[in-house]
This record gives structure tokens, sequence and C-alpha cells, in this order.
């Protein structure tokens, strides 16, 4: 009901028709009026819970919701066929793709797409790529590129690119120097094989050489190649370089490379170089899904420049924000607006910067941004963004001076507790305006009693409403004025139920402020499990304690002189009758706090009373001292194995009733959040049990 309630309004303030998420086909209606006049869509504000999906692919720039998730829904369509295209040039890296971006990044010292533009026209114009068969990653790594840059290879490349140098000038037939070398040479034949130029009959005339087919043109560009490669005085020097490499059992992957590729030798003389031609070629190898990368890239930065641009107006209501937000909330990292001057002067629009500082000295100070952030983007930097947008959207509102209704749905839940008593803070300071109404959603009853007690002067008791499902519907009742101890305080001499779940309170309170080896704990604890006579400390077995021996316990540890007029009563056989009364309440009448106490004490007490009457050893639980269900029911699956029905009973009670009987930090919260349904089905199972 809860978060239904909370999607049927969003659906309302984003104009969207409301359905049924589960039976999508069935018809829908929806209605919400103030004073009988149909609520607006821009008078609703959905403050829905966390999310973290909603932040994988999230920028971190600040802007409205409305802009950011267009401005992210670009992003990540233009992310997705980033990644794509880099998975496809990925086995000519031979490295990670998520790693090739920085690489071109690095290598080329600007950002990915920039260099795509700046090189786009270099790239279109690559026909024919070359070195698409060499693997940047066996050319370019740790080892490899140590050795490159050592004085001793620098000479002899010199020595090397020396003599090719002159060998290739000297040859007479084909080669010239800057001008027709063996890349040339490979490239015309490969075009004219493609165009059929000889099987049009025509032919090639080198020099006084005359080429008929393609084979003869290979043949000869093959031996010209040969010659120069082979000739003593260059593979001599080239044996220069492979002492060098064969020196080194790390380097013989890289050599092996080399031997095998040596005319990518000459261009070691300039490394930096030589990367850039090689992702070049890369890139022109995949030349059509470049140039639908890249134009996808074009189409959306005119948009992206629009939304950022309407976010540069917001920068001030941002200023505000961050301020809001330093005051009241406590993180560990200090939030910033990165970009000041670049919102001011360029097209970018600002981020959050946050500052982390882990020591005192001047490493101990980081600035986290931009993709960097994404990156280690924890659960808490999400809330800072999920808050900071909260806030910026309620500042916003409040300048439009229309009334607004916030719909906060279980907002406890995206925060730790000193955050969420300071989120509480500002929706209470929100509700001074008197534009501003609130509904307040939660299943957390921690946070229910919180809201209560710190928007007491903002709204009376009748504000508060429980929710109960009747006959498939859902009802409002108006929630307790008063604390449920209180209550059970007040009333546990006039009401049997009462009486019964103050058993576990009182019990609480005894262990808190006394002890465990208190002798009114240990009686009331034998209310809540099944044990036998302790003469040495005066208790009855669980069966024989009255109803006076517990309301004594009740007046001394409230300091009351109560009487109840069935003192003389058993009050195991009180709570089982009980709990048959609240089982044989009609469905859909709600049991509240008290009655789910009763009824939890009575399931357990009848599971274990059935156990030990089935286990061969009677007096095995005599001794137990804690967690006695537990023990009690392993005890009974190790006699009775086969009896799976019976054992998965058993196993629920041992699930559902502990946390409903003890009293917990989060006030009885498992009873609030476990329905009727559960422990009436729970109460007649064991019933059955045989």
């Amino acid at each position: 009901m809860k978060s239904s309630l909370a999607s049927t309004l969003e659906d309302i303030a984003e104009g969207k028709v409301s359905k049924d998420r589960i039976f999508s086909n069935r018809v829908n209606h929806r209605e919400v009026k103030i004073d009988g006049v149909d609520i607006e869509k821009d008078e609703i504000f959905v403050i829905q819970r966390m999310k973290s999906a909603e932040f994988k692919e999230a920028s971190t720039i600040l802007a409205n919701e409305k802009l950011k998730n267009e401005y992210d829904t670009l992003n990540s369509k233009l992310n997705v066929s980033k990644n794509d295209f880099l998975k496809q040039i990925q086995p000519l890296f031979g490295i990670k793709s998520n790693v090739i971006e920085s690489e071109i990044e690095t290598v080329f010292k600007q950002e990915l797409f920039k260099t795509f533009e700046r090189y786009d026209a270099d790239i279109n114009e690559i026909k024919d790529p070359i070195y698409s068969e060499i693997i940047y990653s066996e050319v370019f790594n740790d080892k490899s590129i140590k050795f490159l840059e050592s004085k001793d290879f620098k000479s002899k490349i010199k020595d090397y690119i020396k003599v090719y140098d002159t060998l290739v000038n000297e040859n007479d037939s084909l080669f010239m120097k800057g001008t027709f070398n063996h890349y040339n040479a490979d490239t015309v034949t490969k075009s004219l094989k493609d165009n059929n130029f000889f099987s049009a009959n025509h032919k090639v005339k080198i020099k006084e050489q005359e080429i008929t087919n393609a084979k003869e043109l290979e043949e000869l560009i093959f031996n010209e190649k040969e010659k120069v490669l082979k000739d003593p005085l260059l593979a001599s020097t080239f044996n220069e370089i492979d002492k060098l490499l064969s020196s080194s059992a790390e380097l013989r992957k890289f050599r092996n490379y080399v031997e095998e590729n040596q005319e990518i030798i000459k261009e070691f003389a300039d490394i930096s170089n030589f990367k850039k031609k090689l992702i070049l070629n890369y890139l022109a190898k995949f030349k059509s899904e470049f140039n639908v990368l890249l134009k996808l890239h074009n189409d959306t930065f005119t948009q992206r420049d629009k939304i950022i641009q309407e976010a540069k107006k917001e920068q001030d209501d941002w200023k505000k924000v961050i301020d809001i937000f330093k005051r009241r909330f406590t993180v560990p990292f200090e939030v910033h607006i990165k970009n000041q001057e670049n919102v001011i002067l360029n097209s970018e629009p600002a981020s959050l910067l946050f500052k982390y500082t882990d020591g005192n000295g001047p490493e101990d100070t980081k600035f986290l941004g931009g993709t960097e952030l994404q990156e280690s983007l924890s659960t808490g930097e999400q809330r800072v963004f999920y808050l900071l947008n909260i806030i910026f959207q309620i500042e916003t509102r409040r300048k439009l001076n229309k009334n607004q209704l916030v719909i906060v749905d279980d907002i406890a839940d995206s925060f730790d507790y000193k955050n969420k008593y300071a989120i509480i803070e500002y929706l209470k300071d929100v509700l001074d305006d008197p534009h501003f109404f609130m509904i307040v959603l939660t299943h957390n009853f921690d946070f229910y009693k919180t809201i209560k007690s710190r928007l007491g002067a903002k709204i009376n008791y009748q504000g508060n409403w429980t929710t109960t499902r009747k006959s498939g519907e859902i009802e409002l009742t108006i929630g307790e004025k008063r604390d449920v101890f209180p209550i059970l305080r007040s009333n546990y001499d006039i009401c049997d139920f009462t009486f019964i779940a103050c058993v576990p309170f009182v019990r609480n309170l005894i262990d808190f402020t006394i002890g465990d080896d208190n002798n009114n704990y240990l009686l009331l604890t034998s209310l809540l499990h099944m044990k036998p006579e302790r003469a040495d400390k005066g208790i009855s077995k669980t069966e024989d304690i009255t109803v006076q021996s517990v309301l004594d316990v009740f007046n001394t540890t409230f300091q009351q002189t109560k009487i109840k007029e069935n003192s003389t009563d058993n009050v195991f056989d009180l709570i089982i009758t009980k709990a048959k009364e609240i089982y044989n309440l009609a469905d859909g009448n709600p049991i509240d706090i008290k009655y789910k106490i009763c009824i939890s004490i009575g399931i357990r007490l009848l599971a274990e009373n059935f156990m030990i009457s089935k286990i061969v050893d009677p007096h095995f639980h005599n001794h137990i001292l804690k967690k006695q269900t537990g023990q009690i029911v392993d005890k009974y699956r190790a006699e009775f194995p086969t009896e799976i029905d019976n054992l998965g009973i058993l196993d629920r009670v041992n699930l559902m009733t502990p946390e409903n009987i003890h009293v917990n930090s989060f006030m009885y919260e498992p009873l609030m959040d476990l329905t009727d349904d559960h422990l009436k089905i729970l109460y007649n199972d064991v019933k059955t049990l045989a």
C-alpha cells in the first residue's frame, strides 16, 4: 500500500497513467482531490527511497532532476555505444576494453572524443590500414617499454635506421626513402588487385620491367623487401639489437614478435609516434563503426550543451543547497562544487567534488570528482547525490509560493541514524512554510515514533495513521495516541491481553535494571518457556504459576498496588485461552501489538509443550538456560527426523516468535511488520501438531 500510494502520486506528478505492475491488464482508477478539487501535477513532490541502481550510469553534474535525467540518458546511450566500439577494437590492443580508453587518452594527451574529432580526417584518409596484425600490448608493455627507452637500444636503433635508409636509397629498382617505401608498394598492389586492374589486361611498368599480373608484382615487391632486410650489413645491425633482446628472458616473447615483424624496428626511433600510428590504423580498420560512434557523439553534443546551459542558471540555488547540506548532515568527506570558473567561462556543467581527509600531512587529502568519483561511488556518496537532489527540489519549490504536497516514502531506510534525524529536522523546517504539506510513509516503527516525537508541534495525533487490510481493501485507522509501553504499564490490571503482553516487557526491564539471575526475572521467563519447578527459587512450574504471583512482580516493578479479579487463575491457562480468542477474531479485525505478543507467547508454549511430550527424556529441557526453543527443536529433529511436516511448523515457530516476544531496540519492530494472518496460520498449524 505504501509504495503503491507513493508511486501513484508520482505518476500524477509526471503525467503518467497508473497501472498494476503485476496484473497489468487490469483497468485502474485513481482520484486525488484537495478540498474537492483535483490536485495539480506540479503540486506533488514524491521523495522515494534511494535506489542504488539509479547511480550506475549517473553523472555528477548539479542540475534539477529532470535536466539531470535527460543528461544522464544521453550519456548512457553514448557510453553504451562507446563501450561496444571499444570491445570491437579490443583484440587489436590485447588489453581489457575498459583500459583502452585511458590508454588512448594517455597517448594523445586529451579526452577520447576530442582525439576522435581531431584525427577524424586522418583516420578516414587511411584506405588500407597497416600494422593491423600487430598487437599493441605485445609491443608496448612495462618490460618492452623499459627496454626500448634504454640507452643501449637507442644507440643500436640509430645504427639500424641509418643502414636501412642507405639500403633503401641505393635500391635503384623500386624504393626511395620518404617517397615510395614497403608500405606504399603493398598498398598499391592491394588496390590494383581489388580493382581488377590486371584482369582488364592492363600492365604496370617499373623502371624497364613490365608487370602483367598481380602475382608478378607481389614477387617483385617481396624480393625487393628481402634484398633490403637480408642485406648482410642490416642483418648484422639487427643481430646487435637481437643480442640485447636475448639477454633477458622476460623479453623473449617481445623478441620473437620483433623478429617476425622486422619492418616495425625503424618505428621504435619514435615510440610516441609509433603508438599513435598503431592506434589510428586500428581505428581505421573499424572505420564505419568509428564514424557511427563519432556521429552519435556530435549529434548529442548540442542536446548536452543545451542542458548544461540550463543547469548553469541554477548554480546559485545549488550553492545554497550545499550550504544547507554542510550545516545539517554528517558524512566522512566535504562536499564542494567543482568547475566554478568553467561553468561561467566554458560550456561545462558544475559537478560535485568530494574532499577526503585521512591525516594531517600534505598527502592525506584528496579530491575526487568526475569519472574517478563514479568509479569509487560508495553508498555514502550515493546518499549525498540523493539527498542534495531532494533539498534542491524542495528549495526550488519553496520559491513558487504555491501549495505543495510532499510524499516521503520510507526515507529512513536510506540513511544512518545521525543523518536520518537530520533529514527529519530539515523536513520539520520545511513544514514551517505555510505552502508545504506532508505525508510520511513508513513501515519502520522506530522511525514512526521519531516522526511523532520530532514533528509533534507540526501535527496532532489525528495525523498519525496505520493501515489495515480488510477483505481486499486498505483502511486507515487513527494511530495510537501514546507509546505502547505506557499503555501496557497502565492497563495490566483491567485487560488480560495487556497483562500477558507485559510479561516480556517487565522481564526485560528487570534484566536491564537488576540482572537475569533475579527471581522475578526467572519467574517471568517460566511463562515464555515451558519450565520445571524451581523450589530453590520459590518458582512453580510453568503450568502452575498464578496471576497473583505475576501481578506482584508487575506491581513491584512499576511501584503500583493494582489488583486483579482472576488473581487465583493460572497464567498458562490464561495465555492459551486468550491466544484462542485472538485466533477466532473475525478476518479483517486488526490485532494490535498486545494481541500479537499474546498469540506469539501462546504459540511458543504450545510448541514446546508438544515437543517435550514426544521427546524420550521428558526432563531434557530442565537445565537449558538460553535459547530454549531452538535447543528443543534440535533435540526433536534428532529423534524424529522423518516428521518433515512437524519440523517445518516448529522451524517457523523458532523463526517467527522470538523477536515478537522479546523487547528490542526497535520497539517491537518485527511485530509491526508481521501480518495478523501469519500469526493466526502459525497458531492453527501448531494446534494440529500430532
